[in-house]
């Protein structure tokens, strides 16, 4: 009888080895995993949001885009636009 090959059951990519070892609570982990949260620069931060009506985060915008200052300052709470999506 030959070895049978086959793709390991238990195997864990190196992805989410990474987000396995980062020094925060499971429950940041799990959320990063899902999207609902992203990991910049050591720090589990809420991604940037597309909002009607307003201008993309200045981070999100190319270096050639200038004079875009109309992004949403105030707290989620209060937005009053219908449409609110993740940027991509």
């Amino acid at each position: 009888m030959g070895i049978l090959y086959k793709s390991h059951i238990n195997s864990v990519s190196i992805l989410q080895q990474f987000y396995n070892r980062l020094p925060i609570r499971k429950k940041y982990i799990k959320a990063i995993k899902k999207g609902t949260l992203i990991w910049d620069k050591g720090q589990v931060k809420i991604p940037p949001l597309k909002i009607e009506g307003y201008d993309p985060p200045k981070k999100c915008l190319s270096p050639l885009v200038k004079n875009r200052n109309n992004q949403y300052r105030g707290k989620f709470e209060n937005l009053k636009s219908h449409r609110v999506e993740f940027q991509d």
